[in-house]
């Protein structure tokens, strides 16, 4: 089927109507011509319904009351040029008045009904061509990474589907104070909008339309329809959006505020040459179609961010809480062993045996220790989230290693029975040294911590199928953590339950022995033990093999 053009495509005005004018005529006129070929060359005395498509042609055309309009002038023109006496408006035999008032009748309701079907039909393509737009629309703003790319990809859709030759969109509780996010115009000056349209909504429901809003706008900053000062974040330092002051605006300015949860949040601008006049009725719904998801899209993306906020605030807070808690607990323990320790050597009234008071010195010691131990950990944690770790790597021997971490552990590790199970024939690994005994000291200071009744700690060694790897492990006999818990036990802390009584620390060391591991391009497993309790295992790349000379 062949779809002919719409009068809607003119501009409305003197314009559109003489164009209407004048198609009427020209289609009136073709018509008589085929009449009067038809009645003086064949023998047909009556041509007259050869006027029914040209009628019909200015229904679909230019709609019902033009279609009446023609079916009146050619009726008049037929009854004028070929109703004997001709060239008059008289109709000397009374039959004649029937055939015409007939035709005109015809005429006319042919002429409605084509109108009707054309009107039908444009409406359709109209409804469905909106269905597209608001569907590409709703596809971009779900879509784009953010809402700022989505709203560069919708002005973009909507500068060619409502023939503006210029649409943005600012950001802002106000005109004054809106930044410029997406803007179609090469031109970085925006036309004045000291004379503008701005779209008005019927609080009951009914049809939108645009209103002529006179203000002067005394300025505004780079990127921004606001104040002097300052630059807008949508804008290029140095070369910021501007609005031509003083100038002969040849351009309409329309505005649709963006509004949600009946909050202003922006303005979607659209511009037109002066003689198209306002938008029509379908680039007007286009607008506040997309305007509507626009400001849909900015609300969700702020209470995102505030959500995200909050939960981030409200993690921060969880963290300081642990870490007071554990401050509180597990600093505050050994200090007060240190404390009772040295109040009893320095007591004047106390007379302590050379035992007792190495035994009091070796319990300084150990907590001292110990209260390095936490700080140290607390340490690498910060430097592990801050990422300012760099390890230095080098071929090691890992029985070596596990032989010096143990031996210098074996005076806190007394009663906790340690089987060391590392062949001597594995790869060297790829290590930091220094991390790796910070590795083994916690994973052999928590194993002990969580040991139970039979106290016993295994340390073994193996290397995978590639011998690309290998595994370290360190194990104990204790009660263990739950499996629905074991991929928790790396994060800070985290403690499993019972771990309050059954062991001692603030629950950070197993994180800083996955954050060193994973410095190191290792990795951290935790598993159920052979022995009964837990058992974490450390991969750590093994080291090349020399190449052969």
């Amino acid at each position: 089927m062949v779809r002919l053009p719409s009068i809607e495509t003119v501009p409305a005005g003197p314009r559109r109507v003489l164009v209407g004018t004048g198609l009427v005529i020209a289609l009136v006129g073709a018509s008589t011509l085929v009449v009067g070929a038809l009645e003086t060359w064949s023998p047909l005395p009556d041509a007259s319904s050869a006027y029914i498509p040209a009628v019909a042609a200015v229904a679909a055309l230019l709609g019902t009351m033009p279609a009446v309009a023609a079916s009146v002038a050619a009726f008049l023109v037929y009854d004028f040029l070929f109703v004997e006496p001709t060239f008059t408006f008289n109709v000397a035999a009374p039959a004649e008045w029937l055939s015409l008032f007939l035709f005109l009748v015809v005429a006319v309701i042919v002429g409605r009904l084509t109108a009707l079907l054309a009107t039908r039909e444009r409406e359709a393509a109209q409804r469905a061509r909106e269905a597209r737009v608001l569907f590409a629309v709703s596809l971009d703003l779900a879509a784009a990474p953010t809402v700022v790319d989505a709203i560069r990809l919708v002005v973009e859709r909507l500068r060619s589907e409502t023939r503006m030759s210029r649409v943005w969109c600012g950001l802002g509780p106000t005109v004054l104070d809106e930044r410029i996010v997406a803007d179609t115009g090469r031109d970085a000056r925006l036309p004045p909008l000291n004379a503008r349209f701005v779209l008005e909504r019927d609080a009951a429901g009914g049809p939108a339309g645009w209103v002529r809003v006179r203000e002067q706008v005394l300025g505004q900053r780079p990127g921004t329809h606001g104040r002097p000062g300052g630059t807008g974040p949508g804008a290029t330092p140095g070369q910021g959006v501007t609005q031509a002051q003083g100038a002969t605006p040849d351009e309409n300015v329309f505005r649709v505020p963006l509004v949600s949860s009946g909050t202003a949040c922006g303005s979607l601008w659209a511009s037109r040459a002066r003689e198209l006049d306002r938008p029509s009725e379908e680039s007007t719904r286009f607008l506040v179609a997309a305007a509507d998801q626009i400001a849909g899209a900015v609300e969700r993306d702020r209470l995102a961010t505030a959500a995200t906020e909050a939960e981030i605030a409200r993690q921060s807070d969880a963290l300081k809480s642990a870490l007071l808690d554990s401050v509180s607990h597990d600093l505050r323990t050994p200090l007060a062993a240190i404390r009772v320790a040295a109040g009893h050597l320095a007591d004047p009234a106390v007379t302590a045996s050379p035992e007792a008071a190495r035994a009091s010195a070796r319990t300084i010691e150990a907590e001292a220790t110990r209260l390095d131990r936490l700080v140290t950990n607390i340490l690498d944690l910060s430097r592990i989230e801050s990422g300012a770790l760099r390890p230095v790597v080098e071929p090691y021997d890992l029985a070596d290693l596990v032989g010096q971490v143990a031996d210098r552990l074996a005076p806190a590790l007394t009663g906790v029975a340690v089987r060391i199970e590392v062949p001597g024939g594995l790869p060297p690994v790829l290590v930091d040294p220094i991390l790796v005994d910070q590795i083994l000291t916690n994973l052999l200071e928590n194993a002990a911590a969580h040991a139970g009744p039979d106290r016993i700690v295994r340390i073994s060694a193996s290397t995978d199928d590639d011998a690309s790897r290998v595994e370290l492990v360190v194990e104990d006999s204790g009660p263990g953590v739950p499996p629905r818990e074991l991929h928790r036990i790396f994060e800070k802390f985290y403690r499993a339950r019972g771990a309050r009584q059954g062991g001692r620390g603030m629950g950070i060391g197993l994180a800083v022995v996955s954050g060193l591991v994973a410095a190191m391009g290792g990795e951290t497993e935790a598993r159920r033990s052979a022995l009964g309790g837990l058992a974490v295992a450390v991969r750590l790349p093994a080291a090349p093999e020399p190449a052969e000379p």
